[in-house]
């Protein structure tokens, strides 16, 4: 149980289900990237309440890249808006200063197994990301 396991029922599920799946992935991408230094991450935000959003995934931070590259890609789960109309986001994004979002996954507010149907994809997505160390074109 970690900080997060004292919150809403859908972030219980989701801190349940994806941090041992994102920590089974680490291996695999390291083999696969080792350039990047792969980690899990769990952690909340919002603007109402430290507690109105929470975020879960695979941070890589990159090695050796240029000072106009972003140095980190991530596959990030988030679930907004807890205290009105929840919403859950999978998706591959880079860091700045491209932002750019390598793949999404098109889920509804609550749907778990669609969320899991997208994760191999994402993962996938996250190691060929890492793997070439910059921002598809």
């Amino acid at each position: 149980m970690t900080v997060l396991a004292h919150t809403h029922p859908l972030v219980r599920q989701l801190e349940n289900d994806l941090l041992p799946l994102f920590r089974a992935a680490l291996p695999p991408l390291a083999a696969a990237a080792p350039r990047a230094l792969a980690s899990v991450f769990a952690f909340s935000s919002g603007t109402a309440s430290a507690f109105q959003d929470y975020h879960f995934g695979i941070s890589c931070l990159l090695d050796d890249v240029s000072d106009d590259a972003p140095e980190e890609v991530a596959l990030l789960v988030s679930v907004t808006g807890l205290e009105s109309d929840a919403r859950l986001s999978a998706q591959v994004v880079w860091g700045q200063p491209s932002g750019r979002v390598e793949m999404q996954a098109e889920l509804q507010a609550d749907d778990l197994p669609a969320l899991h149907a997208a994760l191999p994809g994402l993962v996938d997505g996250l190691q060929q990301a890492a793997s070439r160390g910059t921002p598809a074109i």
